[in-house]
C-alpha cells in the first residue's frame, strides 16, 4: 500500500491540514479532517507524523467514495479489502464525522463488510485483532469553534490502520504537572502544534530558540523531538523555573539544553549565527505592554535577531487578537496586538519576512490569539 490517510482530531480542521502540509508537504484533502499522501507507511513516515499535534489516526488507504448506495460501497470496500487484507484475524470499526453519510448506517456497514471477509485465513477478533479495516462516514459538521472555509461534499473513506503508530499521550506532561508552573503557561498539544508549523517538509529542525521561554511549555516539546534547546527570558523567575522543567523533561539525551536571562533584543550576542533553527515563541501577551508600542517592538525584535541568528530560520508565533478574529474572513482587517492586520502584517514584511499562515484560535470566550508562521522574504 503506498498511499496513506491521515485522520485530524477535529478541534482546529484548517490548522491540522496546515501542520501536515508543513511536516509532508503536497496532500489531497478528501474532507476537513482527512488528508490523503502520496506517501507509504514506513518507519521515516512514522518518525515524521509522531511530530505531529493534530494527528487522530494514521490508516494504510484503501480507497474512498462520494456514492451513498449502500450496496455499492459494501461491495467497493470487501472487494479491496480481499485482496489487500493479510492473513490474520481482523475487526471492522467504523467512524462518523459530524452527519456522517445520508442513508448509510455505520454499524450496518461494519456487519456486512465483516461478514464477507471472514474466512478461515481471516476470523473475525473484536478484541484483539491482529488488523483492523476503518471505514470512516465524514459528513459536514456543525458548530465548529474554528471557521473553516473548505467546501466538500461527505464521502466515504477506507483503509487499514497502521499497527504501529501511537497517539501522542499527554498525561504527565501537562502544565500543573510539571516542577515549576504558573497559569501563563501553554498547553503541550498547542505547544507542540507551534513546533510542528515550523517544519518543512525537506528539514528536520536541529535548534530551537524562544526568546520567551516562560516555564518553558514550548521548550520541553522540542526537547522530546531531540532539539538543541536555547531559551532565554527577561524575567529570572522564570529562567530559574525553566531550568527546573527541562531538567524534569530530559530523558538523559545529549542534546544541548541552555537557558539564560536575556533581552529578546540581545539573543543575537547571546546565541551567535546557528543553522537549521527554529524561532517558536508564545509572548507574555496578557501583559499591557503587549497592547502598545513598546509590545510590538518586542516582537518586531524578534523578527530581527531571528534572521541574524539564522537567515533561513522560520518563525512561528500566537499574537494576542480578539474574538472577533475567529470568523476568519479573509477581507476584514482584524486587530492583532491592538492594531490593524494590514499594519502588523506591512512590519513583518519591512522586517524581511513574508506571512505563510495566518490563523485564529480560540483561548476563551473574550479572547483569541492569531498563530502566524512567517518565512524569509529571500
Amino acid at each position: 500500500m503506498s498511499q496513506s490517510i491521515l485522520l485530524g482530531n477535529g478541534w482546529h480542521p484548517p490548522l491540522f491540514r496546515s501542520e501536515i502540509n508543513a511536516l509532508f508537504g503536497e496532500l489531497k484533502i478528501l474532507h476537513p479532517r482527512i488528508v490523503l499522501l502520496d506517501q507509504p507507511i514506513d518507519e521515516t513516515f512514522l518518525t515524521r507524523v509522531s511530530r505531529a499535534a493534530l494527528v487522530d489516526d494514521v490508516i494504510n488507504f484503501g480507497g474512498y467514495s462520494y456514492r451513498s448506495d449502500f450496496d455499492s460501497i459494501t461491495d467497493e470496500i470487501s472487494n479491496w479489502c480481499k485482496k489487500n487484507l493479510p492473513s490474520g484475524s481482523f475487526a471492522v470499526r467504523s467512524k462518523k464525522l459530524g452527519s456522517g453519510v445520508e442513508s448509510i448506517s455505520r454499524r450496518d456497514l461494519e456487519k456486512e463488510v465483516g461478514a464477507r471477509l471472514f474466512s478461515e485465513n481471516n476470523p473475525v477478533n473484536l478484541h484483539e485483532p491482529d488488523f483492523e479495516i476503518i471505514i470512516i462516514l465524514a459528513g459536514e459538521v456543525e458548530g465548529e469553534v474554528h471557521r473553516d472555509f473548505f467546501d466538500f461534499d461527505s464521502c466515504i473513506v477506507w483503509g487499514i490502520r497502521d499497527n504501529n503508530w501511537e497517539k501522542t499521550n499527554y498525561l504527565g506532561r501537562q502544565p500543573m504537572e510539571r516542577p515549576f508552573f504558573k497559569p501563563i503557561s501553554l498547553e503541550p498539544r498547542l505547544a507542540k502544534l507551534l513546533i510542528s508549523l515550523a517544519h518543512t517538509k525537506d528539514d528536520i529542525p536541529v535548534n530551537f530558540i524562544d526568546p520567551f521561554c516562560g516555564t518553558g511549555g514550548i521548550a520541553i516539546e522540542a526537547l522530546l523531538q531531540g532539539m538543541n534547546i536555547f531559551v532565554s527570558d527577561l524575567d529570572p523567575t522564570m529562567v530559574y523555573g525553566v531550568k527546573k522543567n527541562l531538567s524534569w523533561a530530559n530523558n538523559g539525551d545529549e542534546n544541548i539544553i541552555e537557558v539564560e536571562k536575556c533581552s529578546v533584543k540581545e539573543i543575537f550576542n547571546l546565541w551567535g549565527t546557528k543553522e537549521n533553527c527554529i524561532f517558536v515563541f508564545d509572548p507574555p501577551y496578557g501583559r499591557n505592554a503587549w497592547k502598545s508600542d513598546d509590545g510590538l517592538e518586542l516582537f518586531l525584535s524578534a523578527l530581527d535577531e531571528a534572521l541574524k541568528i539564522d537567515s533561513n530560520s522560520i518563525v512561528s508565533t500566537m499574537l494576542p487578537a480578539g474574538s472577533e478574529s475567529l470568523e476568519n474572513d479573509p477581507n476584514v482587517d482584524y486587530i492583532v496586538m491592538g492594531r490593524p492586520w494590514s499594519e502588523i502584517e506591512n512590519e513583518i514584511n519591512n522586517r524581511g519576512w513574508s506571512v505563510h499562515l495566518r490563523s485564529p484560535v480560540k483561548v476563551h470566550k473574550s479572547l483569541a490569539r492569531m498563530v502566524v508562521v512567517c518565512h524569509p522574504l529571500h
